[in-house]
């Protein structure tokens, strides 16, 4: 009877299969290719490789759910998840094997540092045939991932509302509606608009198209407008109008990738300031390995991905002499990267000549230095702007991460670069145009580290930073990157919130925190008296609740 039962399941187990074929986004079958056949833990249950048709067969599979994962030179890899095989089945499993460039559609509608976890919205990441995630799984390597469902929505949309203590330009209580929208598989929309009721009322508002072209390309284009009537500069200079429109184009040539692109910039504040901003990068990957050149004029905007980021959108402006001055200048950078297993290491080097550094600061601001015509006021959040000594210079930048148990990343970055150094003051002498004057570049060393993660259960993103730079100097090393974690000590929580059948499902309370212990402040005093402060970043706290749907 043992013999008959064995026998028995061997052929029950015989008639099943998985097969199917590996094609990249262009249709074309790969050859060689190596397919995977796991367990739910990601345990290897058996291999093979693609013929020379790009076919693949695993046979006499025992019953049972498995992911099916395929892996080729220069792609990332793509795995199909929640495969079950019963008795007697025969499953097809195709898979599309692509880019990097081509895995990554669109940005987030609302923004993000690149250390922290992407939210839940999986349209953010989407690939041409399948509309999957990119997931970074626990035996390593990042994987397109699709559950072959095929049912997620063209259109995600998300409310929010949120205040408290913000930085320059974000003070008052925000109401933000964003939407996106994918007509098609090559094409995508976004539309972010921001209310502020503030001491009068506020707008952000940006919306953005996304077209994908023949063989490998992609254009996307930007416009955003800003009205904050509570910045001021100086006697008679009553609100801030801004509008861009910004447009990039990427192109892919298998392992090389390049893009290219322009914002330009129109800034009325009692004067009107016209200024373009392009920029440009190419990148090529070997295996695990990234090699990027990068040149960009404006902070923030390095490549196609960071043209509707709120942090760019919003323009890092200043004022001199009752004029608006734009930070800009010319950045160049070199980029290594490397994975191996579960471990990121990158090396960036960068040339940069920064023009009209934003230095922030708040406090009491007298009748001389507001007749100065060098001070932007932002009565919401009562902190101010002023631009800094232009300066240049050579820096380096470290980086690594890695992934930890329980869907948890450690990062450490360590780097030395230009900022400017307010060392000294003569208390009860200085106007803020001789503080000014005064500060001067400094070559000084950066150090950060960050824990992020995400719980599974009950659906917490956090993260927790500190970055230490030193606290004369009132500029961030690094400033035409976002790469670097927020100054001092950081916090941000994201909680879904179920409370049974009160509250829909989708509403999450945020709250995030920067430079929570107000450290690297520099106090002075002017001459009538008056208490002023510059430093790298104010003390923000901020928190509301979002609903998407």
């Amino acid at each position: 009877m043992v013999v008959l039962c064995v026998a028995g399941s061997q052929a029950y187990a015989q008639s099943n299969s998985v097969s199917g074929v590996v094609r990249d986004s262009h249709g074309s079958p790969q050859i060689g290719a190596l397919v995977e056949l796991l367990r739910p833990d990601f345990s290897v249950v058996r291999h093979v490789y693609t013929n020379d048709r790009g076919r693949y067969n695993f046979h006499s599979v025992i019953p049972g759910i498995y992911q099916v994962k395929a892996s080729g030179a220069f792609f990332l890899p793509t795995m199909r998840e929640n495969l079950r095989v019963l008795g007697g089945s025969r499953q097809v499993v195709n898979l599309t094997l692509d880019t990097l460039y081509e895995a990554f559609r669109w940005l987030p509608a609302e923004p993000r540092q690149a250390s922290e976890p992407k939210d839940d919205w999986t349209w953010t990441l989407r690939l041409s045939a399948n509309r999957p995630l990119l997931r970074l799984l626990q035996n390593g390597p990042l994987v397109v991932v699709t559950d072959g469902s095929g049912t997620e929505p063209a259109l995600k949309a998300r409310l929010t509302v949120w205040g408290g203590e913000a930085g320059f330009g974000n003070g008052g209580i925000h109401n933000e509606f964003e939407m996106e929208s994918s007509p098609d598989e090559a094409k995508a929309m976004i539309l972010r608009a921001d209310l502020t009721q503030g001491g009068a009322p506020a707008l952000n508002a940006v919306a953005g198209f996304e077209q994908r072209l023949a063989m490998g390309r992609s254009f996307r284009t930007i416009s955003a407008v800003e009205d904050r009537p509570d910045i001021s500069g100086g006697p008679g200079i009553q609100g801030l109008q801004a509008a861009e429109m910004r447009s990039g184009e990427t192109m892919s040539f298998g392992a090389v990738q390049a893009e290219a692109g322009d914002s330009a910039d129109l800034v009325h504040m009692g004067g009107t300031l016209v200024a373009n901003h392009p920029f440009a990068g190419i990148s090529m990957r070997r295996g695990q390995t990234l090699i990027a050149y990068r040149l960009s004029t404006a902070p923030g905007i390095q490549t196609v991905e960071d043209l509707d980021r709120e942090a760019t959108v919003n323009p890092a402006l200043a004022e001199r002499n009752g004029a608006p001055e734009l930070e800009q200048g010319l950045r160049q950078e070199l980029d290594v990267q490397r994975t191996r297993g579960k471990v990121r290491m990158k090396m960036t080097a960068w040339h940069e000549r920064v023009d009209h550094p934003v230095v922030t600061g708040g406090g009491t601001i007298s009748r001389t230095d507001w007749n100065g015509g060098n001070l932007l006021y932002d009565g919401s959040s009562g902190l101010l702007r002023a631009a800094g000594q232009s300066l240049s210079g050579n820096g380096m930048l470290g980086e690594v991460e890695e992934q930890m148990p329980a869907s948890t990343w450690v990062s450490f970055d360590v780097a030395i670069g230009d900022a400017l150094d307010m060392s000294t003051s003569a208390p009860g002498s200085e106007t803020v145009t001789q503080v000014l004057n005064a500060m001067r570049a400094a070559e000084v060393p950066m150090y950060s580290a960050a824990v992020r993660g995400k719980l599974a259960h009950a659906g917490t993103e956090w993260r927790a930073s500190y970055r230490w730079q030193d606290a004369r100097t009132v500029t961030p090393v690094d400033a035409f990157s976002d790469s670097v974690q927020d100054p001092y000590l950081s916090l941000f929580f994201r909680q879904p919130i179920h409370v049974g059948h009160v509250m829909p499902s989708g509403f999450d309370a945020l709250v995030d925190v920067r430079n929570l212990l107000a450290q690297g402040y520099r106090p002075f005093l002017s001459r009538d008296g008056s208490t002023l402060y510059f430093a790298q970043a104010a003390r923000c706290v901020e928190g509301g609740l979002s609903f998407s749907f």
